[in-house]
Formats: structure tokens, C-alpha cells, sequence
């Protein structure tokens, strides 16, 4: 018989070069020792954890590795080479030995001295990313000149072609001077990546120096200020400069400082009156030069008005443009027929934000113009509404698979669920708030308040009469208002009502609970509302304020105004076989990753009926919370409903990001909560959804400068079975460390301070080098199943 192995090796060289997932690979290396030679001679790609003071443990196998990132290595933060003092060389030696043919690298360093060790080690680099999140260090004798650290670095990586910075913390002035040490290297790089490089952008001097310094650019990520009551600001001479230095840019980021903090609030003045001093001329004369564009962003904090003609230009000029970023510019262009932004047509992906004059005419141009889009971003959008969002997505059905939509003032969850039904099983990706408009609230009340009326009845006829008028009054109520349930159309919703389903009691009243009553008629119950995901109407809904306060009053609204005697688990436990079937009929099916904003005390049990019950592939979700404890009262209820995400069985990695929470961390006033109770509010319910990965920040009080891991917290994520891989992006206790060795599963427990300024010295006993290390030694000792 002719089996796998029979097949020649250079055959499966190639195979295993085709396999990118880590425990696949490692997986397939256990079949015998051809094929583990041969998955060690295919890998390209290796991400170390551990200790380096275990030197012993360094894999020497891998000897084909070209992609090696230190990054992580434990205890996080600390530097790989000076953990060690008198190993340090030994350490450079061992790594150097282990992996020779490195030419991609992301390492942590803490100062020159650690980038000194790189430049000596590996020197044929071509492409090398730092990460930083300390301060930039000043009392050692190489930091003590501007560009100083990158000195030894640039004149011994001859080869370096891409320098990403974009977690490395230091000065802007570092830059321009580290970049003429040696004009050689500076020439030959092709991508440089300055996004994240320092609180205070870029100003015109320094990006045109940069912009001198290397002509040959390729990728040109940065952080600009823009603001013109800075000095030296940039402006349309700046730009020009840049453009006329650099004429092979195919990548192009210029975000201002202001713009760079992704904020999903929406403020007040977040369209302000305030013009930015660029001009479209300044536009058309860089577009013009640099016709070899492919990806271009530009996100302003201040406004450009009447963009149409520039970005014409832009399209007339940058032929080959698939990707688009674009903030605080107005009149993109005029709908519906197709001008201004939609005369791109080879766009794959376009994001527009803080566009105070984007309509559904627009929106049309953009689907008629830009035909090929696979991407669509909208963030603080105020004029667009489901309708207009709806006709975009079905003219783009066929390519469209990642859809955001936030901050955008007449579309909130139901709307945008409801708009994306045309490709809701060929969407993969999708990002959107998580928050009711006040309308359907209003209206969800209402219907509560409706059903109250009914607990009253004291008889079966009655109660089969009420049955009957509740189920005529829905159905005349879809037929005139044309609602629509979780994707299905109108003829669908027509037939759910020929269903004949009985009354919950046949003999007696006594079993007609008012929260029956309330789940067959469509009503909230465990601030579930079983009601119609809105009319398929246009009116102005009305303005949605982001705001935490206002997000916490409405919170505190619909917990106060709703009955919680129970978390929901699944909507068949409601016994409403109708909706049930309407909301199956809205699957999800290519839904891989869903990313979603919340406000403080919002609660999650609404996810299901809100229309994504059923998404059977969806792996990733993302969950960021934002808002001030400190204005929100202590939520009715028990917990947040995360339990809810137990309804997605193939899910595998969730990501709680409470960083943007602030309240108080050790004592909070009289009714509220601090925030290791709003942690266990959020955490309750996570044991029943099965994780193998969790990435988790901590909330934080930023008066007390503590964003840690606490009690409530850690023991929730303990009762994780199934978990394997956990990072917390902040501090916790060693005591509280030791609990997460009791889960049976867990390989992988990283303690990152990813976050500026990291910590420099912890005088207690959280994130200390030998507690990490005590505890990866512990949990070594427990041993792992597999």
C-alpha cells in the first residue's frame, strides 16, 4: 500500500512549508524522525517564552528560523541580556549559536547597551522591530546624546532594510539624528514605522530630515502634529517636501497626535469648527507625487473641507491605491452617482472617520464607484443611516467580508445587524456597539408595561383570548411597520405568526407566570427583549450619546425598569418556539471574529437576541469596555452575562479589554462598587464558555496609578478548565498568581505591562522577577496533559 510517507521529501518539505499553525506544526514533528527533521527544517518562524536564565532549555533544532521574536521572553519587560549581568555575553552567544540564520527580529530592550548586544549578535539583520514601554533611560553614558542608543546599531547592520519603533518609547529628537550616524543605512531602509514612537509627535523640521535621510521609503508610518497652534507644525510645505524626497512611497500613515488615541467616545466637540492648515492644493501636489500608492492614510484632528477634487486627483493619479484612511475630511463626494472618493475604483479597503457630511447618497456612490471593496470602516459618522448602510452592503455582496461600524449617531447594534443581513453568511469579520438606540428602549419598555396588565387574568378563556389579540396585534403591527426580525424578511416574518403555539397553561392560572406572559409576547425578561429589531423606517432615531455618564444613566434605566431573577443561558430555555425560529433563520455561518464596544453596566445577555445567536464558525471575540465607574451606580444584578458567549461552541480566544475603566481601586463611596467588584461582575459566568486563550487588561484607578489583577478576578479565570494560554496586561500579587497552577490545562501565563509608563521598580510583591519566576517553576512542576 502507498502511504504519505512513500511521498518523496522534497514533496513534503514543501507541504510542511505550507502549515502556519504553531500546534499543527508541532503536532506533525511527533510522527517520527523524518518528519521532525523536516518540520524543523521548514520552520521560518519561532516566537521564544521562558526564562533566559534556563539557557539550558534554548531549542537548538531550529537552525532554518529567519523570524525570531524575543519580545516575550520572561519575566516580561526586563532586559534579556542584563537579566544575567556576568552571562550576558554567554547569553548573546547561546541565542546567536541557536539561531544563525535570523533576518527578522523583535526583541525587548531597556537601553543602548541591549541594542548594542543585537547589533553585535546578528548583525546581518534586514529587518528589526524594538519594544519599549519604560521611559527612555537618561543616566547611562550612551543615552545621554540625542540618537545615541541606535549609534553602534546603524553602523553595524549594514543590511537593515525596515526599522518598526512603533512600540519603542523614546524622544522624537532621537530620530533625525540617529538616522544620519550612517548615511549608508539610512539610504537603503524601505520601511520605517514611527507610530507609537513618543507622546509628542513629529513636527515639520524632523519629518522633513527624516524624509531626507531616507529617499528610498517604501513604508512610512509616523505620528505627526498637525495642530497649527504648535510651533513648527506640519503644513503643505512639509508635505510637499515629503513627497518630493521620497517618490517610492507605496505606504503612507501621517496621523495626527491628537487623532492617534483611538477614542470611541463621542464628545461633544468631536466635529469641531477648527480647519487644519492643509489645503487642497498641498493634497493634489503630494498625491501628484507619489503616483506609486497603495495604502494611504491621513487622520487629522482638525478639519479638511471640500476633499472631493483632491481625492479625485488621488485617483487619477495613484492607480494602483487599494487601501484608504481618512479622517476629519468632508465632502468626499457627492452621491449617488459615483465622484470625489468612489473614483478609486481599485479599493480593497476605506475607512472614513469624524465625516460630518457622509449620507446615504454617498454611501451609494461609494458601492457604484469602488465595486472591489472587501473592507468598510465607518467611525463617527453622524448623517448615515441603516438604509443607506443597507443599500452599500448589498451592492457590495459579493466582496465585502469586514464590516466596523462605531460612534455613528442613527445606527447602533440592532441597525447595523439589521443593514449587514445581505452578507451575514459571508462576513467573517465585524465590529460594532454594543449599545440600544433610546427608541428601542423606549419601546421595550413600553411593551413591558403593556404585559404587566396581564398577570391580572383569572381565567384560561381570558387568557387564550389575550393570547389570540396579543398574537393579531403583532402580526398587524409587522405588516404596517414592516419590521423585521434578525435577518428575515418580510414574507418570514409573516409566516412565524401562522405557527400555532398554545398558551403556557391549559387547566389553570396558577402556572401563568407574569414572566411567561412577557417571553410569548416579545417583552424583556432578564433584560432580554424578545421584540422586533426595528422599523425598517429612516426617521432620525435621535442622538445617541457615548459618553460614559450618559452610557451609566442608561444602564442604570434599564436595570432599574426590568425584572433579573435569572441569567440567560440560551434562548429556548424562554420557551418561545417562534423566535426561536426566526432568529435561526439569521445564521451567521462565515463569522469568524466579532469585536464589540460596551459602556460601563451595559449587559451582554442581549447579544443572542439582538440577532447573533447562531454563528457556528466564530472563534475570536473582542470586548472592550469603556466608561467611569465612578458616575454609574451598583448594577441590579449579579453579573454581565458573559456566560452568554457559551452559545458559540467553536469559540477559542476572547479578549477583555477593561483598560479605558476607571474607578476606584481600594475604597469607593457609598452606592457604588470598586473595581474588583466590577471586575466579578464581568468575569462571573466566564467558566462556561470554553477558552483555550484569554487576553485580559485589567481595569485601572488612575488616581492611584494601580492597574492590577485582583482577588474576585483571579479566582474567576482559575475555574477556566479549558484554558491554555492566559496574558494579563497589567500587575497581580504572587499569592493570587499561584491560584491559576490549579488549572489543568494552562501552558502559558504571560504578565505584560504593555501600557506607558511601565513600572519601573515594584516595592510590593506584584510582577517581581523571582515571583515569575517561582511561579513558571511551580507550574513546571505540575506538569502539562499533553
Amino acid at each position: 500500500m502507498t502511504c504519505i510517507s512513500d511521498i518523496p521529501e522534497t514533496i513534503l518539505a514543501l507541504i510542511f512549508s505550507c502549515i502556519s499553525d504553531t500546534r499543527s506544526r508541532n503536532a506533525v514533528s511527533l510522527v517520527c524522525i523524518e518528519w521532525y527533521s523536516l518540520e524543523r527544517a521548514t520552520r521560518t518562524s519561532l516566537c521564544l517564552r521562558g526564562s533566559v536564565s534556563d539557557l539550558y532549555l534554548i531549542p537548538r533544532s531550529f537552525q532554518a528560523v529567519e523570524s525570531l521574536d524575543l519580545s516575550h521572553c520572561s519575566p516580561w519587560g526586563y532586559s534579556l541580556f542584563q537579566s544575567i549581568p556576568e552571562r550576558a555575553v554567554l547569553v548573546g552567544q547561546v541565542l546567536s549559536q541557536a539561531f544563525p540564520k535570523v533576518k527578522y527580529m523583535t526583541i525587548y530592550v531597556r537601553d543602548g547597551r541591549d541594542i548594542d548586544m543585537v547589533a553585535c549578535f546578528w548583525s546581518n539583520l534586514q529587518s528589526l522591530k524594538l519594544v519599549r514601554w519604560h521611559q527612555r533611560p537618561t543616566h547611562f553614558e550612551e543615552a545621554s546624546g540625542y540618537g545615541m542608543e541606535f549609534r553602534f546599531l546603524m553602523q553595524s547592520c549594514k543590511s537593515l532594510r525596515s526599522l518598526d519603533l512603533s512600540e519603542f518609547y523614546c524622544w522624537t529628537e532621537d530620530i533625525p539624528p540617529a538616522l544620519m550616524v550612517e548615511p549608508f543605512v539610512s539610504r537603503s531602509l524601505h520601511s520605517l514605522n514611527l507610530l507609537n514612537v513618543s507622546l509628542e509627535g513629529f513636527k515639520a523640521v524632523e519629518l522633513g530630515a527624516i524624509a531626507s535621510a531616507c529617499p528610498n521609503l517604501e513604508d512610512l508610518r509616523i505620528v505627526l502634529v498637525f495642530d497649527s497652534r504648535f510651533v513648527d507644525f506640519v503644513d503643505d510645505e512639509a508635505l510637499l517636501h515629503l513627497g518630493v524626497s521620497c517618490k517610492k512611497l507605496k505606504v503612507l500613515h501621517l496621523i495626527d497626535t491628537a487623532a492617534f488615541v483611538d477614542a470611541q467616545t463621542d464628545r461633544e466637540d468631536a466635529f469641531g469648527n477648527e480647519d487644519a492648515q492643509i489645503s487642497r492644493a498641498g493634497l493634489e501636489g503630494v498625491f501628484e507625487a507619489l503616483p506609486l500608492l497603495e495604502d494611504l492614510a491621513i487622520v487629522l484632528s482638525q478639519n479638511v473641507r471640500d476633499a472631493k477634487s483632491a481625492l479625485e486627483v488621488l485617483a487619477s493619479k495613484c492607480k494602483k491605491l487599494k487601501s484608504l484612511c481618512l479622517g476629519r475630511f468632508h465632502g468626499l463626494c457627492n452621491g449617488p452617482q459615483p465622484n470625489g472618493i468612489a473614483m478609486c475604483k481599485g479599493l480593497k479597503s476605506l475607512t472614513i472617520k469624524f465625516c460630518q457630511d457622509l449620507t446615504n447618497l454617498d454611501l451609494i456612490a461609494i458601492s457604484l464607484g469602488c465595486t472591489g471593496l472587501q473592507k468598510l470602516a465607518l467611525h463617527s459618522c453622524k448623517e448615515i443611516t441603516r438604509s443607506g448602510l443597507r443599500s452599500l452592503v448589498r451592492q457590495l455582496r459579493n466582496s465585502l467580508v469586514d464590516v466596523q461600524v462605531t460612534c455613528c449617531l442613527q445606527l447602533d447594534a440592532v441597525d447595523t445587524l439589521w443593514a449587514l443581513q445581505p452578507i451575514q453568511n459571508t462576513i467573517s469579520k465585524l465590529l460594532l456597539d454594543y449599545q440600544l438606540n433610546p427608541d428601542h428602549l423606549a419601546r421595550e419598555q413600553e411593551d413591558a408595561h403593556r404585559c404587566q396588565s396581564f398577570c391580572n387574568l383569572s381565567t384560561c378563556e381570558n387568557a387564550q383570548r389575550v393570547h389570540n389579540e396579543s398574537v393579531q396585534s403583532f402580526s398587524s403591527s409587522i405588516n404596517s411597520q414592516k419590521y423585521s426580525i434578525n435577518g428575515s424578511n418580510r414574507e418570514s416574518s409573516r409566516n412565524l405568526l401562522d405557527l400555532n403555539f398554545a398558551p403556557p397553561c391549559t387547566e389553570q392560572c396558577e402556572g401563568f407566570k407574569n414572566s411567561d406572559i412577557m417571553n410569548m409576547h416579545g417583552c424583556s425578561t432578564d433584560g432580554i427583549a424578545f421584540s422586533s429589531v426595528g422599523a425598517e423606517s429612516d426617521g432620525i432615531h435621535g442622538s445617541r450619546d457615548h459618553a460614559s455618564s450618559s452610557a451609566c444613566r442608561d444602564a442604570s434605566d434599564r436595570l432599574s425598569n426590568h425584572d433579573f431573577n435569572s441569567e440567560m443561558h440560551g434562548l429556548s430555555e424562554f420557551g418561545n418556539p417562534a423566535f426561536s425560529l426566526a432568529f435561526r433563520e439569521g445564521e451567521w455561518s462565515m463569522l469568524k471574529s466579532l469585536a464589540l464596544w460596551i459602556p460601563i453596566g451595559e449587559l451582554l445577555s442581549s447579544l443572542p437576541v439582538m440577532g447573533l445567536q447562531f454563528c457556528p464558525s466564530l472563534r475570536e471575540v473582542q470586548i472592550k469596555v469603556e466608561g467611569d465607574c465612578r458616575a454609574c451606580p451598583k448594577p441590579k444584578v449579579r453579573k454581565a452575562g458573559l456566560s452568554t458567549l457559551a452559545l458559540y461552541k467553536a469559540i477559542s480566544k476572547l479578549t477583555l479589554d477593561c483598560s479605558e475603566t476607571v474607578g476606584y481601586a481600594l475604597s469607593a463611596p457609598q452606592g457604588h462598587m470598586e473595581l474588583s467588584l466590577w471586575e466579578r461582575w464581568y468575569l462571573q459566568g466566564i467558566e462556561s464558555v470554553k477558552l483555550q486563550e484569554l487576553d485580559y487588561w485589567p481595569p485601572q484607578d488612575r488616581d492611584a496609578n494601580r492597574r492590577g489583577l485582583s482577588l474576585p478576578s483571579s479566582g474567576l479565570i482559575s475555574q477556566c478548565a479549558t484554558l491554555r494560554k492566559l496574558i494579563i496586561h497589567g500587575t497581580i500579587n504572587e499569592h493570587l498568581l499561584r491560584m491559576f497552577t490549579k488549572m489543568p490545562n494552562l501552558r502559558d501565563v504571560q504578565l505584560r505591562l504593555d501600557y506607558y509608563p511601565a513600572p519601573e521598580v515594584e516595592l510590593n510583591t506584584e510582577t517581581r522577577a523571582d515571583a515569575c519566576r517561582r511561579f513558571e517553576a511551580a507550574l513546571a512542576e505540575r506538569g502539562f496533559p499533553d
